[in-house]
C-alpha cells in the first residue's frame, strides 16, 4: 500500500494554483476574474486529499505518538517560518489605515492561537484569520490529523463498510450546507470534517480494491467542467433566486467535495495500475512537493504588493503584475521548502523515529 502515487502530487499542484488565482482577484482582478473563483474550493481538495493519503499510507506499525510527531514536523516548522513576514505585512502596532483592511491591530494573544494552530475554531475573521490567512485551513489539517489515528480502522475496510462511511460523510456535508444556508456558524475545523472522511473512505475502498476506469487525463476535462460549472452557477446570465438555482447553490460544497474525490480516485487508480498519467510530469509533481509552501507564501507576498499599490484594476499592468508576484511567490516558496520544510521535517522524523514508535518503548 506504500506506491508513490504521483498523479496527485500533480494534481495538488493545480489547486495550490487555484487558490493562487481565486486570491489574486484582491490584488490584479482579471476581466474575466470569474472563471477563477473556484479555485476558493481549492481548500476542499485538500481536506479531501489528506484523509485519502493518511489513510493510504497509514501502516499499523506507526504508534500513535509516533503519527502525531510525523504531522508535526511535516506542517509546524514551515507553517512558524511563514508566520514571521506575515506579521509585518498583515499587522499594525498602531491604529492600522483606514483604506487597508487586511491590516489588523497586533494582538499577542490572537498571534498565539495561530501558532498552535487553534486559531481555526474562532468563527470571527479577526481570529480565525489571524497571523497568515492563509493559515486557517492548517488549524483544520491539525485536528484532522489528531483525530486520524484515533478513529481509522487498523485493517483496510471491505467495501460496503466503506462505502458506508463515504455516504455518511456526504450525508454530514449535507447537513452542514443546510446549517450554512441557515446561518449558523460552525467552526471550519468542525464544519470540514466530512470532506476529509470522504477522503478517509475513498483510501479503504482502493485499498480493498476498487478502481476507477478512467485515464488520467480524464481528470483534466473534470477541472474544466468543475470551473464551468462554477461559473455558470454564479454567472449574472440567469435568475439566482430560482428554486434550482438556490439548491444547486446550497449543496455545491458537497457536489464539488464528489467531484474531487473522484478526480482523486481516477489519478491514484492510474498509479497504482502503471497507467499513463500526464500529471506525472516532473515539473508539475515538483509543483505539488512545493504546493505547501506556496501556499503559505502566496497570500504574504500579494498583500505585500497591494500594500504599496492598491487594488490594481484591469488593464495594461494586470498581466505583468500577475507573473511577478507568481515567481515571487514561487521562489519564496521554492526557498522554503528546501531549506526549512524538508530539511526540518526529515531531522524531527527522524527524532521521533527513534524516541516515539512503538520499538522505542
Amino acid at each position: 500500500m506504500h506506491k508513490r502515487l504521483d498523479s496527485l502530487t500533480g494534481l495538488r499542484w493545480w489547486a495550490a494554483f487555484g487558490v493562487f488565482a481565486y486570491h489574486m482577484a484582491n490584488l490584479a482582478p482579471l476581466r474575466h476574474q470569474s472563471l477563477l473563483n473556484v479555485g476558493y474550493t481549492g481548500v476542499s481538495f485538500f481536506f479531501v486529499l489528506s484523509g485519502f493519503v493518511l489513510t493510504w499510507s497509514a501502516t499499523p506499525s506507526t504508534g500513535i505518538r509516533q503519527f502525531w510527531w510525523r504531522r508535526f514536523a511535516r506542517i509546524w516548522p514551515a507553517h512558524l517560518v511563514a508566520l514571521i513576514p506575515c506579521l509585518f505585512v498583515f499587522y499594525s502596532f498602531f491604529t492600522p489605515p483606514d483604506d487597508q483592511s487586511w491590516v489588523k491591530q497586533f494582538s499577542l494573544p490572537v498571534i498565539a492561537l495561530s501558532i498552535i494552530l487553534l486559531q481555526g475554531f474562532s468563527t470571527q475573521p479577526a481570529v480565525l484569520f489571524s497571523g497568515n490567512p492563509a493559515a486557517w485551513t492548517l488549524s483544520c489539517e491539525a485536528f484532522f490529523y489528531f483525530l486520524h489515528p484515533l478513529v481509522n480502522p487498523s485493517r483496510t475496510m471491505k467495501k460496503k463498510a466503506s462505502s458506508a462511511l463515504l455516504t455518511s460523510a456526504v450525508g454530514v456535508g449535507v447537513v452542514m450546507c443546510l446549517l450554512r444556508a441557515s446561518g449558523v456558524m460552525i467552526s471550519p475545523p468542525l464544519e470540514r470534517l466530512w470532506e476529509f472522511f470522504l477522503g478517509m473512505a475513498l483510501a479503504h475502498l482502493l485499498r480493498a480494491g476498487v478502481r476507477f476506469h478512467l485515464p488520467a487525463w480524464s481528470t483534466y476535462v473534470m477541472i474544466s467542467g468543475v470551473i464551468a460549472f462554477y461559473w455558470l452557477l454564479n454567472s449574472r446570465y440567469h435568475d439566482q433566486s430560482g428554486p434550482f438555482i438556490s439548491s444547486l447553490r446550497t449543496f455545491t460544497p458537497v457536489i464539488l467535495a464528489l467531484a474531487y474525490t473522484v478526480m482523486i480516485g481516477i489519478c491514484a487508480s492510474a498509479d497504482i495500475e502503471g497507467h499513463y498519467s500526464p500529471l506525472r510530469h516532473r515539473f508539475l509533481v515538483t509543483g505539488g512537493e512545493w504546493s505547501y509552501a506556496f501556499y503559505l507564501v502566496h497570500a504574504t507576498v500579494l498583500y505585500s504588493f497591494k500594500n504599496f499599490t492598491g487594488l490594481i484594476p484591469w488593464g495594461v499592468w494586470t498581466i505583468p503584475v500577475w507573473c511577478v508576484v507568481f515567481i515571487i511567490a514561487l521562489a519564496a516558496a521554492g526557498g522554503l521548502h528546501l531549506l526549512i520544510e524538508k530539511p526540518l521535517e526529515r531531522r524531527l522524523r527522524r527524532w521521533g523515529d527513534s524516541h516515539l514508535s512503538p520499538k522505542a518503548f
